[in-house]
């Protein structure tokens, strides 16, 4: 189902996802442009704060910017109440949230609130990433994004995110959660299901 950018739709859940550099936060933030000159267009935005390398959620090339409020992952229920007197509510790389987030997105859709949201679909294993089985299970609407794969002389649709640290594919056993960081050679590419290889996977 595609809706224009500027629709409001109470009690509705919409998630982008897909890999890294696919587009998701771009999408979402195209929504929040698309409806927030609307007299009924009252938002806020939302990001764990596991990721504070920035005070703002832009688009990869920053040409769109809005602020946002940093949570807990751990206790997403703060977004119940900073969220009052907002009709649309925001939320950015969902999939680091715990599961008490499925409870508080319920209630802000029974309070007839709008959610949207974006994230991973799928971590650096190719497995699925934290609680986005069950998010997506209860969109309304689920948006699936795609990049193009960085293996050099491919170019064929990325699906798929590989972690690379000092330039070699992420083994199975490293952390989940890790921030991209160039000072430690830590670097993420978009990788189509062939080019994407992670040593140790089961």
């Amino acid at each position: 189902m595609v809706f224009q950018r500027q629709q409001i739709i109470p009690g509705f859940f919409e998630i982008y996802c897909g890999c890294m550099k696919s587009g998701k936060t771009k999408a979402l933030i195209d929504r929040i442009d698309g409806i927030h000159f609307r007299e009924d267009g009252s938002y806020i935005f939302f990001k764990p704060s596991t990721d504070t390398r920035e005070d703002t959620i832009k688009t990869r090339f920053g040409n769109l910017e809005f602020e946002c409020d940093y949570i807990d992952p751990h206790n997403p229920k703060t977004i119940i109440d900073s969220s009052n007197s907002y009709g649309v509510v925001a939320i950015d790389e969902i999939m680091f949230f715990d599961n008490a987030l499925i409870e508080v997105i319920g209630r802000l859709r029974n309070e007839g609130k709008m959610v949207l949201a974006s994230g991973l679909d799928l971590d650096f294993k190719g497995e699925p990433f934290g609680i986005m089985p069950d998010l997506l299970a209860l969109a309304d609407d689920v948006i699936k994004t795609h990049a193009t794969c960085d293996y050099s002389g491919c170019s064929n649709l990325a699906n798929r995110t590989q972690r690379l640290i000092d330039g070699n594919p992420a083994k199975y056993n490293e952390p989940l959660v890790s921030i991209e960081n160039p000072d430690n050679n830590e670097t993420y590419q978009c990788r189509c299901l062939e080019h994407h290889y992670v040593p140790g996977r089961p």
